[in-house]
């Protein structure tokens, strides 16, 4: 009994020491954190290995982007056992509208991330991670499931990988049929051993790449391949000569094309002969056997470079135009044709196979709306307009401003349609009437249509602004281009993205309608007017970032000596709009709807392409200007030309 009695006596000291010992513990590190870390990044926090422990936010974002712009200063580093190469993360030209970011990083977020929001401001958060109880990584993982605090573009880095290591990729070959001699009417033919390929591992190369740049290092990307195996061999195909030597024997196979809305016109012929027919021949497994057949992917790459010119035939969209305050027809919608390229290589494979030399291709109808010109599109009023200025655009610029203008003149946009301005361009060729713009690739320039097409982007962007139509995409562009002023109120295309898309919701069709006046452009949305108001407020502007010196890069494509620089340099900043558009009594949508466009520029340090001679050194000088930003209006009205002649900024990943 005594016994129990002494240690009941002795838990109530202790309990009440532990809770004297934990009340020392939380009250000094709630000084501490009062003190040391109530405003500042909590101990421990580190991207990487940049430890940001005790500094404030605006301390911690700054050498965020200290690191960062070394990274992007330095480029991207790739090696092979053979060669190095690195891309430069900002890829210039000599047009705004065709510059682009390889790669970018969300300074704010990654210093957000490292901060925490207001919520996370907390002493209980101070002791999870001052304890190791959470890292930076879990702290991403909380906030936004792991999203990087980087933005790579794949495509184009894949592009270089393919261009400056094409030693690495070697496609492999199947074992193949082909044709030795021809002695009378008889083919000779041979086998051909099948060769192993390669290609670069690019799966590895973007997590390796992933993992460095989410942790702000920029190691050397060492190149990694993988064999590419053929899935025919010469002992799958030694047996089937024969069989081969036949069909071979069978003489030509003709491809024939007859107008079916015509059966007076002539008919059109291709004929494949039989060393051309030879390399057509494959080997398929059925089951667990071999058979010859013909290579679907070969036949339709033939049909595509030799019967589609003359078969295929374009769908022609409406077009209309106002004249005297009414709409009239220039031009019905019809349907277009083209060959059906699968259903095609199918039916030659099937029918000569079968013993048939003569084949009819097959086209598919291409649909275009046949829209009469005594339609009543009850369009009779401008819903919104949008303005830009292209003072100072080069010769190509202007010829490609007017041709995507034209493109855009008299088409309608139907009623709940989502609108693509890269789908309603077409193709952005040469083809198509556009000229090319230089783009700067190391020290090479490398032409590339499509400059100039961002400023009908931004325009367009402003007119469905002024009309009040929901915007479904939208992107800026990477620096500030004064076309574009002010910032935030512009939109780069760039063919297949991104693109600029907004939904007529008006219940009618829209015309667009396109002016150039001198240096002015113009788009007219007509329809209906339904009583939406549309608004917009005048971008704010802030975090205003100083460029670099001009970069001046030794060129052998420019005569020694000669020097060409590109647009000037501009300030980085981040800016946004508010946009709100209020629906009239009765709508069928959410009466008041508003959507704030945010953008991000990055400094423009500005290039000068200087021909190289034998005893030139590359330097650098400072840039000489910078960009300015001229007021148009306190506030805008979307529904009045007046918001809309707010010239918009922008660098150019797109056109």
């Amino acid at each position: 009994m005594g016994s129990k009695k002494e240690k009941k006596s002795l838990i109530k000291p202790i309990a009440i020491s532990a809770v004297f010992l934990l009340f020392i513990f939380l009250a000094g590190n709630f000084f501490i954190w009062k003190i040391n870390y109530q405003d500042k990044v909590y101990p421990g926090i580190k991207i990487g290995d940049l430890d940001l422990s005790g500094l404030t936010f605006t301390e911690a974002k700054d050498l965020i982007t200290t690191r960062t712009q070394e990274i992007e200063k330095a480029g991207l580093k790739f090696q092979s056992s053979e060669k190095t190469a690195i891309l430069e993360t900002n890829i210039t030209a000599f047009s705004p509208d065709l510059f682009y970011q390889v790669l970018s990083f969300d300074t704010e977020r990654a210093a957000r991330l490292a901060f925490g929001n207001e919520s996370d401001r907390i002493f209980i958060r101070y002791l999870l991670i001052k304890f190791k109880l959470k890292s930076f990584d879990d702290i991403r993982l909380e906030t936004d499931s792991g999203k990087p605090i980087h933005n790579l573009n794949r495509e184009k880095i894949e592009t270089f990988l393919n261009e400056n290591f094409q030693e690495l990729n070697i496609e492999p070959e199947n074992a193949y049929l082909s044709l030795t001699s021809k002695e009378t009417t008889e083919f000779k033919l041979k086998t051909n051993q099948e060769k192993i390929g390669k290609k670069i591992n690019y799966d590895d190369v973007w997590e390796e790449l992933w993992v460095n740049l989410d942790n702000l290092k920029n190691e050397t990307i060492i190149l990694k391949t993988q064999s590419q195996y053929p899935t025919v061999k010469q002992t799958d195909i030694s047996g089937l000569e024969p069989e081969a030597q036949k069909i071979i024997s069978r003489g030509d196979l003709n491809l024939r094309w007859q107008e079916a809305e015509d059966k007076n016109t002539t008919a059109k012929y291709w004929k494949i002969k039989p060393d051309k027919l030879i390399t057509w021949v494959s080997v398929q497994k059925v089951g667990d056997k071999l058979a010859l057949s013909l290579d679907q992917e070969k036949i339709k790459q033939y049909l595509k470079a030799e019967a589609s010119p003359e078969i295929d035939k374009e769908a022609i969209q409406p077009r209309f135009e106002i004249k005297d305050g009414r709409v009239t027809s220039w031009q019905i919608g019809k349907n277009g044709r083209q060959v059906d390229l699968e259903a095609s290589a199918a039916k030659i494979t099937e029918e000569f196979l079968n013993g048939k030399n003569e084949i009819d291709l097959i086209a598919k109808d291409i649909t275009g709306e046949s829209l009469a010109a005594d339609n009543n599109f009850q369009i009779k009023e401008i819903i919104g307009t949008g303005h830009s200025v292209f003072t100072g655009s080069p010769a190509n610029r202007r010829h490609n401003i007017k041709v995507g203008a034209d493109s855009l003149h008299g088409l309608l946009i139907k009623p709940g349609e989502n609108f693509s301005l890269i789908n309603a361009l077409g193709n952005i060729d040469g083809a198509a009437g556009y000229l090319q713009e230089l783009v700067i690739k190391g020290n090479k320039t490398v032409p590339e249509y499509g400059g100039g097409l961002c400023q009908i982007g931004t325009t367009v962007f402003r007119t469905a602004l002024a009309a009040g139509l929901p915007i479904t995409q939208r992107q800026n562009h990477s620096y500030r281009v004064s076309y574009y002023e002010p910032a935030g109120t512009d939109a780069t295309i760039y063919d297949p993205q991104p693109d600029l898309r907004f939904i007529n919701d008006t219940g009618n069709y829209i015309l667009i309608q396109a002016r150039i006046v001198k240096n002015d452009l113009y788009f007219d949305f007509w329809g209906v007017k339904d009583g939406r108001v549309a608004t917009t407020t005048y971008p704010t502007i802030y975090n205003i970032v100083k460029p670099e010196p001009t970069k001046i890069v030794e060129t052998e494509d420019l005569k020694p000596g000669v020097k060409k620089c590109t647009e000037s340099s501009h300030n980085g900043a981040d800016a946004y709009f508010d946009y709100k558009v209020t629906y009239p009594e009765g709508a069928t949508t959410t009466p008041v709807q508003e959507t704030r466009f945010k953008s991000h520029y990055v400094p423009w340090q500005a290039v000068c392409l200087v021909g190289k001679t034998a005893t030139s050194t590359a330097t650098s000088t400072n840039a000489t200007t910078s960009s300015s930003t001229t007021p148009v209006a306190a506030s805008s009205s979307a529904t009045s030309e007046a918001a809309s002649s707010s010239t918009a900024t922008s660098s150019a990943t797109g056109n």
